[in-house]
Order: structure tokens, then sequence, then C-alpha cells
């Protein structure tokens, strides 16, 4: 009697440790949820970003080779305009994931595949971020000559954010620091190489977002979490 208690209360209690931890598994899968469709929406942010970045830097270094002269002055201070003080770290939204690895709750998942695809997701988006820091170095680099190349006080005013800040030029007829070729071919080089990296960036945010989506309806289809 005594040993067929003790086995009684042996599996009542792995039952009930097993209800339990459907139960967190459930709970990390609601929050992974949320965490997910809070990535898709800055993923989508940041394409639409990185779209109008890119075109911008590919039309300045369209203008950058051509003769310089007034009409293209204009112009290229128009597309540093539109896109100066741009850039804008990506926030990745993986608390629950990090909750998962630093607990060691990861074991829970008892769906094998999709544990799979989480730390797939989570191994990409961290590549994606670091990716991100050198796509930053590069365009501080071109930053740095191109303040040798161009007023910032004669940018449009748009950028302008109150009183005290507006840069303030009444010269509609914008001019250049420098004509130097050796400092503008600098220039382009540098802003190409920043351009190249920065385009596979945005091709990068793509593949996550798709990532990102296919991994939230796999989620929400195996746990039967409702949008």
């Amino acid at each position: 009697m005594i040993f067929l208690a003790v086995t009684l209360g042996f599996f009542a209690e792995s039952i009930r440790e097993n209800i339990s931890n459907r139960h967190k598994e459930s709970r990390y899968m609601e929050s992974l949820v949320d965490d997910l469709k809070s990535d898709t929406t800055e993923t989508d942010l940041a394409i639409k970003r990185w779209k109008g970045y890119n075109a911008n830097s590919d039309s300045l270094l369209f203008f950058l080779k051509k003769d310089i002269n007034q009409q293209n002055i204009n112009e290229m201070y128009a597309l540093l305009s539109r896109d100066f003080f741009h850039f804008n770290l990506f926030k990745y939204n993986n608390k629950t994931i990090e909750e998962l690895k630093s607990s060691g709750d990861f074991r829970l998942i008892k769906k094998e595949w999709i544990a799979n695809e989480i730390m797939s997701y989570d191994l990409d988006m961290k590549y994606t971020l670091l990716q991100e820091q050198d796509v930053k170095d590069l365009m501080i680099t071109s930053k740095n000559i191109e303040s040798q190349i161009f007023d910032f006080s004669q940018l449009d005013d748009k950028w302008k954010y109150n009183d005290e800040l507006k840069f303030v030029h009444n010269n509609p007829a914008k001019t250049l620091i420098t004509s130097d070729k050796q400092i503008i071919d600098e220039y382009f080089n540098k802003l190409w190489a920043f351009h190249a990296l920065a385009v596979a960036h945005e091709k990068l945010f793509e593949n996550e977002k798709a990532s990102a989506v296919s991994l939230l309806k796999n989620i929400q289809h195996e746990y039967k979490i409702e949008n």
C-alpha cells in the first residue's frame, strides 16, 4: 500500500508538472507572438526608411559624377536635406527569446521544429543587427568627407526643428565648400561603399520580415493563438 501510494503520488506530481510546463509553454508562445508582431511592424518601417535612404544616396552618386554646375549643386543639397541625420538603429524585440534562453525554458517547447525556427530567426536577426553597425560606420565615414564639401547651414528648411535650431540661409543658390575633384572622388567612393552595403542591409530586413511573418503564423497555428 505504501509503495502504491508513493507511486501514485509520483505520477500525480509528474502530471501536475507536465500541465504546469504546458501552461508556461503557452504563455511563452503568446508573449513571443506579441514580440513578433512588434518586429514585423518595425521591420516594415525599417524597409521603407532604407528604400528612401538608398534611393537618395543612389541619386547623389549620380550627380557626383556629373558637371559641378548650379543646378546639380542644388539637386545634391536637396538630396542631402532629405537624407541628413537619418540613421536609426533597429530595435529588436527579443525579450521572450532571451528569457527562454536565460531561464533554460527552451526545453519546454515540445515542437522541435518551432524551437529550431525560433533559434534560426534569432540568429539571423542578430546578424542583421551586427551588419547595421558596419553600415553605420560607413555612413559616418562618408559624412566626415561630406562635411568638407557641403555647407550644412544651407540644408533645406524641412530639417528645422525650432527657432533656435534652424539652419538659415537666405541665398537660394547653394554653394560648395570645395570643388576639389580629389576630395569629391574620395567622397564618391566612401558613399558608394555605404550605398552598396545599405542596399544589402535593406534586403536583409526584407528577409527578416518574411521570417518573422512565417514564424508568427506557425506559432499561432500550432498553439491555436488568435490574431
